[in-house]
């Protein structure tokens, strides 16, 4: 099957059932970490809406199927932001306009909104534009909104919708995944692979980042240097750690980011569950040994300023000394 969803069997069994009853979803919201799927599994629903089969599932060989995989089915309208994350208020209200035209090819238009979470300065406005359409959808109308959480839409559109989160993968299937994906050219080893399924975490789309951006086993390798030396208490090392990366901010805003990661993890497992979902699982199990619950809390903040400050383009270098400095007050 062409159009393929790994992992999250209970959603694809839903989606079967709604589908083969015919009472099919008209709104739909997607939640997961960046990079876990949620564009991946609307496109798997919208085949599974557009398949000529009608099985409730892609069969990846109808018409509808082939031109979906291939990124041009007319009847899946994905909407686009701005370079800022920003959804124009206009294109949100041609969409709506646009949806009560009827399908080209079937019984359903599918409409994507991805990413409302990044839409800072116009996602209230975007969710009361399509209040009126999630409310009151024409037959043919699906509309999917995807974000990191679902704590960012509104009451009235949260009431009306389902809620469905995306399941990491296993390393399993992340290997399988990237052998399929890129096994043929002969570019990659069984060990990037490998690599790339741990620093995934579950999550496909980070393993794709690792393998085709180098700079992201840079900063993989700066934060695990990074999280063993305040585990250690050396503010020397910490601050050799981060220096690996002057002069890249990029790079430094991942080191951040992933150092946060750890230190949730962290927080995770000090309020007493097993199951943590970063790529540092050893390292945040050794810091959940060294700080308490309000500790890790107060460092998840702490680190979230500091990804503020770079994104407002701080000093990085007085950044690094800084954050290092803060560790050990």
């Amino acid at each position: 099957m062409s159009v393929k969803l790994y992992s999250n069997e209970p959603v694809k069994r839903l989606i079967k059932s709604m589908i083969s009853k015919e009472r099919e979803p008209h709104s739909i919201v997607i939640t997961g970490e960046r990079g876990q799927g949620k564009k991946a599994l609307a496109k798997y629903i919208a085949a599974s809406l557009l398949c000529e089969a009608g099985q409730g599932e892609p069969c990846g060989e109808c018409k509808s199927c082939r031109m979906l995989e291939r990124g041009g089915h007319p009847d899946f309208i994905t909407a686009n932001a701005n370079e800022n994350g920003n959804y124009q208020v206009d294109i949100i209200r041609e969409l709506v306009s646009d949806a009560v035209v009827k399908p080209n090819e079937g019984k359903f238009k599918v409409y994507l909104i991805p990413d409302l979470d990044r839409s800072l300065n116009t996602s209230v406005q975007v969710q009361n534009i399509l209040l009126k359409l999630i409310e009151e959808p024409p037959e043919h109308c699906i509309i999917i909104l995807t974000a990191a959480t679902k704590e960012i839409f509104l009451e009235t559109v949260i009431s009306r919708v389902l809620c469905l989160n995306v399941l990491p993968c296993n390393d399993e299937e992340c290997r399988n995944y990237l052998e399929n994906r890129y096994g043929q050219y002969g570019d990659y080893t069984s060990k990037d692979f490998e690599c790339a399924a741990a620093f995934g975490g579950g999550t496909i789309g980070r393993c794709i980042e690792y393998l085709e951006d180098k700079s992201v086993a840079l900063a993989m390798d700066i934060a695990k240097l990074g999280a063993e030396a305040i585990c250690k208490g050396s503010e020397y090392e910490l601050l050799k750690a981060f220096f690996a990366a002057d002069g890249k901010k990029a790079i430094f805003r991942r080191v951040i980011e992933l150092l946060q990661e750890a230190f949730r993890d962290a927080l995770i497992l000090r309020l007493g569950f097993d199951k943590t979902v970063g790529c540092m699982p050893e390292m945040s199990a050794k810091l959940a040994g060294r700080f308490n619950i309000d500790g890790c809390r107060g460092i998840c903040e702490l680190l979230g300023d500091y990804i503020n400050r770079i994104d407002a383009n701080a000093n990085l270098t007085l950044a690094m000394n800084s954050l290092a400095a803060r560790f050990f007050r």
